[in-house]
């Protein structure tokens, strides 16, 4: 039974943990900015024209440091995750102490019964606790596969939800960079006659209350 919990825990742990780390999505966001980079310097327009080295002087700071923030918004969906898979994890710990009380109890009636040498008295000893057994390692059974179930949902609704922070993260550092290489594009082709947008402000969205009751 132990085995059997802890293989579940390690499973729900591993899908918890398979996405992305905000050094990946940094990773992400900076192969995304560098290929957009490279398709702007390809365009005829802004080798003929010159807003010169200033412009990359003053909007490529910008576009790195909108990265960073990926980075440091990424972290946050993490860290909140993480909190929030421990808050689950504490819920079972109480039921967990009760499961253990009642599967060492069974093992201590083995143990009890094993102590005859005597067969007639061995078989006697299951047979007269049998009952017992049968009644705990049902109870077990019962709640371990209630706080497996629950404890898994808990879990999968957490990765989910630091999925969708992730993403949005993803998604609101892609559209920054896409403003600010516009704007470097058209200082590259105009100079600095129109007016400089500030850096975006990024902030990682909220995961809510990702986690769920579990069975008792």
């Amino acid at each position: 039974m132990k085995s059997f919990l802890a293989i579940t825990f390690l499973a729900v742990v591993g899908l918890a943990c398979a996405f992305k780390s905000p050094d990946e999505v940094q990773a992400e966001a900076l192969a995304y900015v560098e290929d957009q980079i490279t398709l702007l310097l390809r365009k005829p327009a802004i080798g003929r024209s010159g807003g010169g080295l200033a412009c990359y002087d003053k909007y490529i700071p910008l576009i790195t440091a909108a990265t960073e923030n990926s980075k440091k918004d990424t972290a946050i969906c993490v860290q909140r995750a993480s909190s929030q898979r421990e808050d689950e994890s504490n819920k079972v710990k109480q039921q967990r102490s009760t499961l253990n009380h009642q599967v060492e109890s069974v093992q201590e009636l083995f143990k009890d019964c094993s102590k005859h040498t005597d067969d007639l008295r061995y078989l006697s000893c299951i047979r007269d606790n049998s009952q017992v057994l049968q009644s705990t390692v049902q109870q077990v059974s019962s709640s371990a596969t209630s706080l497996a179930n629950g404890l898994s949902t808990a879990y999968t609704n957490i990765a989910s939800a630091e999925d969708r922070c992730t993403q949005t993260v993803l998604e609101k550092v892609k559209a920054d960079t896409d403003a600010l290489t516009g704007a470097l594009q058209n200082c590259l082709m105009n100079g600095f006659d129109e007016p400089q947008p500030e850096l975006p402000t990024t902030t990682a969205p909220g995961m809510g209350e990702a986690g769920t009751e579990l069975a008792q």
